[in-house]
């Protein structure tokens, strides 16, 4: 017997059943991670580990960790977003579905960049390194802001396929993209493993309150004001 299998979207755009415990369940990871952020700016006890991923930074996977970087710096990725929420738009001809998505990516990225100006850790030593990476980068180190960016959009495609049978593709190519760039990072020797680590909480929490804000209060009211129109 096969089984039951929702339109794509359906998932993405499911109301919340429980609301205010995602709500704190982001708030909570928010101030933990912070706390922990301020713990590991005086104490980077996995500085080792940058080095040694470092070294790793020749050859061929040299070339793709660089280009990692910087096809995630946020203009870029905010370019490839677009394309997916036009192309999203396009194959389901909901513009809906699409503005929910770009939002639950923006919604859990962005907010990283707050992160990183109060925690201000500083990016792993460029003397230690054996290929420190060009140019210097110089804002906060944690959390990673390239991670946080491919895991809010991994959460937000199994968000769409949710119920279908993509879901799982979702899940496992999410899964490995995310650890792929968080390796890349650390490897370049500009994040520290447990940014990575705080990124991937982060998003897996935020996720969810995202998608909240996005269905059950933005979008409704979105819906009236169409209809007055």
């Amino acid at each position: 017997m096969r089984a039951h299998t929702y339109p794509v979207g359906s998932g993405l755009l499911t109301p919340t059943r429980r609301g205010r415990r995602v709500v704190w369940l982001a708030c909570v990871a928010g101030i933990l991670l912070t706390a922990l952020g301020f713990i590991l700016r005086v104490a980077p006890f996995d500085a080792p580990a940058v080095e040694a991923l470092n070294r790793a930074h020749t050859g061929a996977w040299g070339q793709i960790a660089d280009a990692i970087y910087f096809m995630l710096e946020p203009v870029p990725a905010a370019f490839l977003t677009l394309l997916i929420l036009i192309t999203i738009a396009a194959v389901l001809r909901s513009v809906r579905t699409a503005i929910v998505f770009g939002g639950i990516v923006a919604l859990t990225w962005l907010p990283t960049a707050a992160i990183k100006v109060v925690v201000d850790r500083p990016r792993p030593d460029i003397f230690t390194l054996v290929h420190p990476f060009t140019p210097a980068q110089v804002d906060g180190s944690f959390p990673s802001g390239h991670t946080a960016f491919i895991a809010a959009l991994s959460i937000a495609f199994w968000f769409l396929l949710r119920g279908t049978r993509g879901a799982s593709i979702a899940l496992i190519t999410g899964t490995v993209s995310t650890v792929i760039v968080g390796l890349a990072v650390v490897s370049d020797g500009l994040h520290y493993p447990t940014d990575v680590l705080a990124s991937i909480a982060w998003a897996i929490a935020m996720a969810p309150t995202a998608r909240w804000v996005m269905v059950d209060v933005i979008a409704p009211r979105l819906e009236r004001y169409r209809k007055r129109s």
